[in-house]
């Protein structure tokens, strides 16, 4: 009877044991999984935050100012264009296809 009492009781404890890890994990897993859930809502925010900056840049007028201001770009004038005939540049008809 001892030895069945023994045998019970160590295999209760191994079966404590067991429940004390897998309490463990579980909780360690939630905090993985806390943190992975902040991490993404900082991702979103900052995702929404850089869709604001690239509207915020992509204004058809900041564009134009940037081209204007920082590259020295202007807007085409028919006095500005030179045109340039097929006749002045007797290989190009060749490479033209006529399909």
């Amino acid at each position: 009877m001892i030895r069945l009492n023994l045998l019970l009781l160590a295999v209760t404890m191994g079966f404590a044991m067991s429940l004390v890890r897998a309490q463990y994990e579980a909780r360690r897993a939630f905090a993985a999984l806390d943190a992975a859930q902040q991490r993404g809502a900082q991702l979103a925010l900052d995702r929404d935050r850089l869709q604001v900056e690239v509207r915020a840049l992509s204004v058809p007028v900041r564009i134009e100012s940037v081209a204007r201001g920082r590259l020295g770009m202007v807007p085409i004038t028919p006095a500005s264009s030179d045109y340039v005939s097929a006749a002045q540049w007797p290989g190009l008809r060749s490479s033209i296809p006529t399909d």
